[in-house]
């Protein structure tokens, strides 16, 4: 009897334990992120890898993914910037050259466009993992 219901417990835990572990996680794209940032992604502008690097100095080479949105009214000061970095160096070169553009756009909008210069001042750059974001709300 102890040994059946000993049975019992043991598969009742271990069904337990499977049924409890976390479903893998589906990633979304860069692309698909980005526009959870902000309600009505179609007054965003997406910019391409091109002008990811002239604005910022980020490479395609050091990345494997990136999105670069602009709110349609270019004087709102309203975009977002997610890099999926290739590695550790480039993580830390996009974040610095993030880091660099924010500043850059603050002394650009400081004392022309003092409703972007607000939302800028409130941006910050962040990075997790090899994601590095800059979201200008």
């Amino acid at each position: 009897m102890k040994k059946g219901l000993f049975s019992v417990l043991l598969l009742l835990s271990l069904l337990l334990l499977i049924g409890c572990q976390a479903a893998p996680e589906q990633q979304l794209s860069l692309e698909e992120t980005a526009r959870q940032y902000f309600s009505g992604p179609d007054a965003f502008i997406a910019y391409t890898a091109e002008d990811l690097e002239d604005l910022t100095g980020i490479a395609p080479d050091d990345y494997t993914e990136a999105v670069f949105l602009r709110d349609s009214d270019t004087l709102s000061g309203r975009e977002i910037i997610l890099v999926r970095a290739k590695d550790a160096e480039a993580f830390r070169s996009a974040k610095e050259a993030l880091e660099r553009y924010l500043s850059q756009r603050k002394e650009e909008t400081r004392d022309y466009l003092p409703e972007a210069f607000h939302r800028l001042n409130q941006a910050t750059v962040e990075g997790t993992g090899m994601l590095v974001r800059l979201v200008v709300e």
